[in-house]
């Protein structure tokens, strides 16, 4: 069983290309060619239509990548299990987070976890969290670290609560006058700079503004939290971010920040771990989650 070949092939169906699969891995183009063509010899079908653009696959195509699918992911849980067993502490860790949080993140982590397990690589990938979510659910990704954004767990994904964090409402200074707390009713017509719709914080705001009866202004979208707090501090709108936020960026502006609520309802979310219920996590990856919970943030 060429376990390289279907990592190869399954890097092309989920890049719908055949150069950026071979850039992912980190091979030439044609080798990557080499082994889809060496494939489909060997099965006497095409898995990829060629003639599509982007590169598709073929009805036999889609039937050898759900089943590779599957055949990787268990492969890779034995290496682990057999890892534990052995204490041969090699292999991949494979960990997703947002690019915010893992320039928080990330720095913090890795020192420790690398000392503690030198054999280990560890490969982290920084997208959106619609995006990351369903890499884990393919079995792509063995950790994601995100904010609990309010949808139900999936039933195959296990979770567990690293910290809790606050959810802050940045501002320019002088906006709100000698405040700790801002409540809802006070922003119902200000301006805000939101995430994109596939951010995390996105469907925080969502929630949060429905749940109040707020329709917001929206001044314009941003990809980053760290650039919806920056603009804030312009005086042009308001942004609520993670408390995480103000640790990774200045202003130069003056911005000042708020708790969201009251003494007696601060707008927090759960920074959880997920993996799924059919992998194995070892003492490696409890490790690191519990490394993990010791870099929580809070305001209050």
């Amino acid at each position: 069983m060429d376990f390289r070949q279907m990592r190869y092939l399954f890097e092309v169906a989920e890049c719908q290309s055949v150069s950026r699969a071979a850039s992912n891995l980190y091979v030439s183009q044609s080798a990557i060619s080499h082994y889809i063509k060496y494939a489909e010899e060997s099965l006497g079908v095409r898995l990829f239509d060629r003639s599509t653009n982007p590169i598709s696959l073929t009805y036999a195509g889609k039937c050898y990548i759900e089943t590779a699918r599957k055949i990787l992911f268990e492969n890779e849980k034995l290496s682990r299990e057999i890892r534990d067993i052995t204490n041969h502490m090699t292999g991949l860790l494979r960990i997703g987070t947002s690019r915010d949080r893992a320039s928080y993140m990330i720095p913090k982590l890795l020192p420790g976890f690398k000392k503690k397990y030198p054999g280990i690589k560890v490969e982290v990938f920084t997208e959106s969290g619609q995006v990351l979510r369903h890499k884990l659910r393919e079995g792509r990704i063995d950790l994601l670290i995100l904010p609990d954004d309010g949808k139900e767990i999936p039933p195959g994904v296990c979770t567990r609560v690293i910290y809790a964090e606050e959810l802050l409402l940045a501002a320019q200074k002088g906006v709100f006058n000698n405040k700790k707390f801002v409540r809802p009713s006070e922003i119902k017509d200000m301006p805000f700079f939101m995430q994109f719709k596939e951010h995390t914080t996105r469907s925080f705001c969502d929630s949060f503004f429905k749940e109040n009866s707020i329709t917001p202004q929206i001044v314009m979208e941003f990809p980053s939290n760290i650039t919806c707090y920056r603009m804030a501090a312009t005086g042009l709108g308001l942004a609520i971010i993670p408390f995480m936020i103000t640790k990774l960026t200045s202003t130069e502006e003056e911005a000042e920040l708020f708790l969201l609520g009251d003494e007696d309802n601060i707008r927090a979310w759960n920074v959880l771990a997920y993996w799924r219920k059919d992998s194995y996590i070892g003492q490696p990856e409890l490790d690191l989650i519990q490394m993990a919970e010791k870099f929580s943030v809070s305001r209050t």
